[in-house]
């Protein structure tokens, strides 16, 4: 074996937790990890602040924390827009830091890239790239990068729809007419019309007929875009996918090329209970770099779906099982696309990113965290079954990815972003802060959006409410009102007013540490080209609690048959366990439940498992000075000496 690497393929697992690997290692259903463990070098790792995925992400990637890359949170607000304006952080051009590999291409170095975040638009100039997740499934805030349109539902009852309205579209079966050679059924044919996808873009109609195929009960239904069987596109039994659809769907941008599917979640013999689930539709164009890598790609890992959908089990449009099945083809695109790559490009670098760790966590994790106010010890192991399971094929895809890799020539990395906590209450941010005198806003009265009050408003906070609070400065901001001399006063109005929060059950306070913007350095976020995106006032919840980015519209009717729009009167919204998402990673990055993971292997790397974790930002330049390539110009960190193998005082740091 070599003792130093020619090539480094880095696996990112996405919200991979070190307690979780251990554990998992030590039950034997990580076998794959367990043997990186035994030849490399592991570690806990402390992230970024706020330890959210594109910050933390970026961080890896880069060795420079927010306060250099650019990257505060889910969002970036640039200087001069308004405060409620910002921008998508998973926007490569948000980034202001090198990477890892566009400081090896100083060297002449080729990357592959597969799904990685923060690289969209995508520009890579020396290599191979596939995609560029991640924005995760909060598609209320914005879409995925390449979806068209989120999923949908239709159903004979009202579901809840936690996301955008007219997702969910309640449907009435009819005695069907007008059908073309109908499928053969011994009970009366029954059918509807749908619209797909029901919002977002102009849809596509489609006929279901629904029918009793063996004289027992209806139990099938065809879907065609017309009243003839012979132009149908799916035919489907209960629990059955259809095979993917792809059609021409008129956007804002024009024409685009979109690809779904349709699943039969649930059909009564008597027909009086119906639920056919439309996936999101996904980009059916190209979405690599050179684009004429598509078509193999795909041949050898079939199409890109950007997101799974934990939403449909939340809003109950699907059960735990049909979830998990998204989440397991998910794993497989990851490593059939992963491994075709690496075997049709000529790559010194790899990245492939893999998100559904963390997906699952934000569902389960209350029912396995005995702090949550949801856990409940006899259902844990309910909880915990489908979690261990996606651990356990994401480790069969390591596995089957480094089959494919020279590990002689070879430094293998995997790596997580952040840890988890619990959630038991989403406070109502800009709520509590109107509250306290500090923002001021009403409702539209026809739309119940808000409105806000710039005349009257001292401060905002960065959507989605995490961990950053802008001051409405004049003379910076465009609706600024407070006087630059009135700053500081400002900041501890803000301060004092999180500080006070509290918990509505206990009475405790929910917010760990709030600090004015000068003070940021001790979170690890330096005075550097990106600090004027950081907020003027920076907060961490204490675990059990993530702020709310809404307020909800309540239509109030008086005796007199007038009506209004109020907001929500509620401080907390609880969150409940199956329903919501009871895991998060909002607080403290310093905390043990925070921690990311780190695992190094393969030459020039040391056997040890550090006793001490690392820091997110000494990542990079570590990979840097083992391969030899040129660090990233940007990066804050530092090399972790015990990491390298025999090459401290055989190379210069370069």
């Amino acid at each position: 074996m070599l003792n130093q690497p020619s090539k480094l393929i880095t696996l990112g697992l996405d919200a991979a937790i070190p307690r979780l690997i251990k554990q998992f290692v030590a039950e034997g259903i990580m076998p794959n990890t367990a043997k990186l463990m035994q030849r490399g070098a592991s570690a806990s790792v402390v992230t970024t602040f706020p330890p959210l995925t594109a910050a933390a992400w970026a961080a890896i990637t880069t060795g420079a924390g927010p306060g250099t890359a650019g990257i505060p949170s889910l969002m970036v607000h640039l200087p001069g827009e308004p405060l409620d304006q910002w921008h998508t952080s998973f926007d490569k051009r948000m980034l202001l830091a090198e990477t890892l590999w566009e400081a090896a291409a100083r060297d002449g170095k080729r990357t592959a890239l597969v799904n990685w975040p923060v690289t969209f638009p995508m520009e890579l100039k020396d290599g191979v790239q596939v995609a560029a997740s991640l924005n995760p499934p909060f598609r209320f805030f914005y879409m995925p990068l390449f979806d068209l349109a989120s999923s949908a539902l239709f159903a004979t009852e009202p579901y809840a729809c936690n996301q955008v309205p007219g997702r969910t579209v309640i449907v009435k079966l009819c005695p069907a007419w007008g059908w073309v050679n109908p499928p053969q059924s011994y009970s009366p044919l029954l059918d509807i019309e749908i619209t797909v996808p029901p919002v977002y873009i102009q849809g596509i109609s489609y006929h279901v007929a629904i029918y009793d195929s063996k004289g027992e009960g209806y139990d099938r239904v065809l879907i065609s875009p017309s009243k003839n069987s012979a132009e149908a596109v799916a035919d489907l039994g209960l629990g059955e996918i259809s095979e993917w659809i792809t059609k021409a769907f008129a956007t804002k941008e024009g024409e685009r090329l979109g690809r779904f599917r349709f699943q039969l979640i649930g059909l009564t013999t008597d027909a009086q209970r119906f639920s056919l689930y439309v996936s999101a539709i996904s980009t059916a164009e190209s979405y690599t770099i050179p684009s004429d890598f598509t078509p193999g790609l795909e041949s050898a890992a079939g199409p890109y779906m950007e997101v799974d959908d934990p939403w449909a089990f939340l809003d109950g449009w699907v059960n735990m099982d049909t979830y998990v099945k998204q989440l397991e083809a998910h794993v497989e695109w990851w490593v059939k696309a992963t491994k075709h790559t690496l075997a049709n490009s000529n790559w010194d670098m790899a990245f492939s990113w893999v998100g559904v760790i963390d997906h699952l966590q934000h569902v389960v994790w209350g029912g396995i965290d005995p702090k949550c106010v949801s856990y409940k010890p006899e259902q844990a192991a309910q909880w915990m079954a489908p979690l261990r399971h996606i651990y356990q094929i994401v480790d069969r895809g390591i596995g089957r990815i480094l089959d494919s890799v020279n590990l002689d020539e070879t430094l293998v990395m995997l790596v997580s972003d952040h840890g988890f906590t619990h959630i038991d209450f989403n406070p109502y941010l800009k709520h509590l802060l109107a509250q306290a005198g500090l923002l001021s806003f009403s409702l539209d009265p026809q739309t119940g959006a808000m409105i806000v009050d710039w005349s009257k408003t001292k401060c905002f906070p960065l959507e989605p409410c995490h961990a950053h609070i802008f001051v409405n400065l004049k003379g910076r901001d465009p609706n600024g009102i407070v006087e630059p001399r009135d700053y500081e006063k400002v900041q501890q109005e803000i301060i004092q007013a999180m500080l006070a929060l509290r918990d509505p059950r206990t009475g405790e306070t929910i917010v760990s540490m709030a600090i004015p913007k000068q003070e940021a350095g001790v979170l690890g976020v330096l005075q550097n080209q990106g600090f004027d995106r950081i907020g003027d006032v920076l907060f961490a919840f204490k675990p059990g609690y993530i702020a709310n980015p809404f307020v909800y519209p309540i239509a109030i009717t008086y005796p007199d048959g007038t009506r209004r729009i109020v907001p929500n009167p509620e401080d907390y919204e609880p969150a409940v366990l199956g329903r919501h998402f009871t895991g998060i990673h909002l607080t403290s990055p310093t905390i043990e439940e925070m921690h990311a993971f780190m695992l190094l292997a393969g030459p020039g790397v040391n056997h040890l498992e550090r006793k001490q974790p690392v820091n997110v930002v000494d990542i990079a330049p570590t990979i840097a000075y083992i391969l030899g390539t040129p660090i990233p110009k940007d990066a804050e960190g530092d090399v972790l000496r015990d990491v390298p193998a025999n090459l401290w005082n055989k190379r210069g740091n370069r």
